[in-house]
């Protein structure tokens, strides 16, 4: 049996990009890691049945001969199921890969990897599809849509590529639903807060401690910017984060600024912060 590993709090790119691969190898089954974001955990209330979906729970690993990990490139991306890399790796079982962080060389061992500059994971399994000429449903070419659609803004994101609008044309032409993307893709940045987004990704900075990735950046802006929440949400996802902190400073009279200080922690990272906040 082949696996699929989505990274915990798994984004539709995550999970767009393991429906395309599951399709690339027949058999497959996808595993959630841990979580999911709250819009794909609404998605999948709905259309989980029409996805080779497996608990994590259910998996007996002694019949598991290959993985690929999916849009995350360390062990503690996978949390609960990180083990079953090492397992992979002692037993030599072959590991793919499906990323587009560029600058993640990451602690997972690949025999194959299909990493490059696109703006999400997805249009690189969705380019595999088209070399193998493998047709996918309308239901998986609407998650695989939904994917390129939120880690691209859109297509409106800098980080966009001619090839994700061309994976996209792709998908359309197989029927992946447009009421769907209406109703699952949250709204694109606004103008300002896109500039500022390239801007923070430009300057961002990040070191990696205990396997966990710690990354910070700070903005100065003319004035008080709303929306702010939503920026660090997107730089979490793009940069690949497990804990993040956006400061954006502004002027507030003549000789003092006021300063917005936005932080966000994902998976295992999360826990432990939890277990620090009771004392144990």
């Amino acid at each position: 049996m082949h696996l699929v590993l989505c990274h915990t709090t798994a984004d539709f790119d995550c999970l767009g990009a393991a429906v395309g691969i599951a399709r690339l190898r027949p058999g497959s089954r996808i595993v959630l890691a841990g979580g999911a974001h709250p819009t794909v955990q609404r998605f999948l209330a709905l259309h989980r049945d029409e996805y080779p979906l497996m608990e994590r729970r259910s998996v007996n690993f002694e019949h598991v001969q290959s993985l690929t990990v999916v849009d995350a490139a360390y062990r503690d991306r996978f949390g609960p199921i990180s083990d079953w890399i090492d397992r992979a790796a002692d037993s030599n079982l072959p590991i793919s890969r499906f990323d587009h962080h560029l600058g993640s060389a990451g602690d997972i061992p690949t025999q194959h990897r299909y990493v490059d500059a696109v703006g999400a994971a997805t249009t690189l399994v969705v380019e595999q599809l088209q070399a193998s000429q493998i047709e996918p449903t309308a239901a998986e070419a609407t998650v695989m849509a939904l994917g390129i659609h939120v880690d691209t803004g859109s297509l409106t994101y800098e980080q966009a590529t001619a090839r994700d609008a061309q994976a996209l044309a792709w998908l359309m032409a197989f029927g992946a639903s447009q009421r769907a993307i209406a109703d699952f893709v949250e709204p694109v940045l606004s103008p300002q807060l896109q500039d500022l987004f390239s801007l923070a990704m430009d300057s961002l900075e990040g070191e990696t401690l205990e396997g966990y990735l710690l990354s910070r950046v700070t903005l100065a802006v003319e004035e008080y910017v709303p929306g702010l929440s939503s920026l660090a949400e997107r730089l979490m996802s793009w940069s690949d984060s497990d804990l993040l902190l956006v400061g954006a400073y502004y002027p507030h009279t003549h000789e003092n600024h006021k300063l917005t200080l936005i932080g966000r922690v994902r998976g295992r990272l999360a826990d432990r912060a939890q277990h620090l906040d009771r004392g144990e």
